[in-house]
């Protein structure tokens, strides 16, 4: 992958400190010096310590990445949402891990993503998941094609510059003062079992924010926002507030309407940082939870 810049500016600085400035780590600097990467400047190879001058032509050649052998590409379904040179935006099931669990053999969504890069002719094959959604929560998951994009989008998560949204569907009613606002409370793991989380003070602060869509007699449909990225946020904040999702039995939802928490990512706007250009991508709602809309009619 050949990445491509020119220096805008008349203040002179050393390619090293600008190749930081694009987003590179000094790990990843390393890389291009100890791992075949190779650093052009007006196609003349120079080492990071070479001082650029305004209108200099910077290209990148990201050395080859090693494919693990932990995730073995798998033929199956992978419906496909974007996809460019830096990242595979992709519409995952319900039912269905992004990632292999350590002793347990079956099929995951990397597994088919590394199947689906491999027979695409893509120039890198090594799964790198941006974003990823629990097993019965559908919708958008996030990969980027190598570890530069990676540390990128990873990077934006951190900040209010990517938007994530989800449909969600609670149990129970919210009062004329309810149908928005945000659900500020701490998420930690839970003591009692360390697969689940709930609200504690010893937690890490989260803020998720909703605003209902429209109120049916078992449920409730509402559009979600996460400010923070915790584990379970969205199913632990609902149920803390008496309104856990449909199908989930985990945190207190009945299960006789939906066999799953009725989550879905439903949209994801960022900025594709290697382009500069922002990417707003949507998810349909899956065949199940259009069912249990269709229930209420």
């Amino acid at each position: 992958m050949i990445y491509r810049w020119q220096k805008q500016d008349a203040c002179p600085q050393k390619l090293g400190n600008f190749l930081g400035r694009q987003g590179f780590s000094k790990t990843q600097l390393k890389k291009l010096r100890f791992h075949q990467g190779q650093v052009y400047v007006n196609h003349h190879r120079r080492y990071f310590n070479y001082q650029l001058q305004q209108n200099d032509e910077i290209h990148v050649v990201l050395p080859q990445e090693k494919t693990s052998t932990k995730i073995q590409p798998l033929a199956g379904p992978v419906t496909v949402l974007y996809e460019d040179d830096n990242y595979l935006l992709v519409n995952k099931p319900a039912g269905l891990a992004s990632l292999p669990v350590m002793n347990i053999n079956s099929a995951t969504l990397a597994n088919y993503v590394k199947s689906y890069l491999q027979t695409s002719q893509a120039n890198n094959d090594v799964i790198h998941l941006v974003s990823r959604l629990d097993r019965d929560t559908s919708g958008i998951v996030t990969f980027a094609k190598n570890a530069y994009a990676h540390s990128l989008l990873a990077s934006e998560f951190q900040t209010t510059a990517i938007t994530k949204e989800y449909d969600a569907f609670v149990q129970g009613k919210f009062s004329q003062d309810q149908l928005q606002g945000q659900i500020c409370a701490p998420i930690g793991v839970d003591c009692h079992n360390h697969n689940l989380r709930c609200v504690t003070d010893q937690g890490k602060w989260a803020v998720t924010k909703y605003r209902v869509i429209r109120q049916y007699s078992n449920f409730t449909w509402v559009k979600v926002q996460l400010v923070t990225g915790r584990t379970h946020q969205i199913r632990v904040h609902f149920a803390y507030l008496g309104h856990p999702l449909v199908g989930d039995e985990a945190y207190g939802g009945r299960h006789d309407l939906l066999s799953r928490q009725a989550l879905h990512c439903c949209r994801i706007s960022f900025l594709n940082q290697p382009v500069q250009k922002r990417v707003t991508v949507r998810a349909p709602l899956p065949l199940d939870l259009k069912k249990l809309l269709h229930s209420e009619d």
